[in-house]
């Protein structure tokens, strides 16, 4: 049996931790170089861009509210542009590090969590299930 909303949702879940992998790769070698060039500044703010829209869609999905999305977070999201990561505190690089791993943390929880469950449904007989249906139907 298969259950096609939470396929949906696995699939949006891989999708944005690729993403968000990538934004996180283009920051951190913006952070090991000394100069960023015209098109890594523009990838990094499209990529910042896509990241916000496909975290949303992803929020969305799940029907979680607004004001409960937190990976996001103001550390991370709130560099404007790769030029001020040279100006960068010790403290609010450690901040953003943080940020970015406990994000992780959370979308693999939450990847881990819906695989369990497609794993779940999997085992499912669809037989046993159009029964109980119909018994339950006519009662």
């Amino acid at each position: 049996m298969k259950d096609k909303k939470l396929e949906a949702n696995i699939k949006k879940t891989k999708d944005f931790m690729e993403i968000w992998n990538k934004f996180r790769l283009i920051f951190k070698k913006a952070l090991s170089c000394n100069t960023v060039d015209i098109d890594e500044e523009r990838s990094f703010l499209s990529l910042k861009g896509l990241v916000n829209s496909r975290y949303d869609d992803l929020m969305d999905s799940f029907g979680v509210k607004p004001i409960g999305r937190f990976i996001k977070s103001e550390s991370i999201y709130n560099i404007l542009s790769l030029e001020n990561l040279s100006t960068m505190s010790d403290e609010r690089y450690a901040l953003v590090e943080r940020d970015w791993e406990e994000s992780l943390r959370f979308l693999d929880s939450l990847l881990e969590r819906l695989e369990r469950k497609k794993r779940r449904i999997g085992g499912f007989n669809k037989f046993i299930f159009l029964v109980k249906n119909g018994i339950n139907r006519l009662r």
